[in-house]
């Protein structure tokens, strides 16, 4: 486990760990989080480091079909309350299958 001293530096360290996965390694990252605002928390986050990324929640239900099919592809980051992620099915790409 890894503790810290403020929730700053948690979020900091989520997204690090998410730059990190996406950007160097190309792979898919899903981000669960347990709140809209939280999930939004981390997009802006990601944002404003350049990151894309994708937000599945309640906000965003129009858009949850394409959201789902890229979720898996190389480097793509998908962020989702556990509410939005729940039964859905996320495709790896071959891409992905070969790291």
């Amino acid at each position: 486990d890894i503790l810290f001293r403020t929730k700053k530096e948690k979020y900091n360290a989520i997204i690090n760990e998410i730059i990190f996965l996406s950007k160097n390694e190309k792979r898919p990252v899903l981000v669960g989080t347990t709140s809209v605002e939280i999930s939004e928390l981390i997009s802006r986050s990601l944002n404003i480091r350049n990151i894309n990324n994708n937000v599945l929640n309640a906000k965003h239900h129009k858009k949850e079909a394409y959201i789902i099919e890229e979720a898996g592809k190389s480097g793509i980051v998908t962020i989702a309350t556990n509410m939005a992620g729940r039964g859905t099915d996320i495709k790896i790409s071959d891409e992905v299958k070969k790291l």
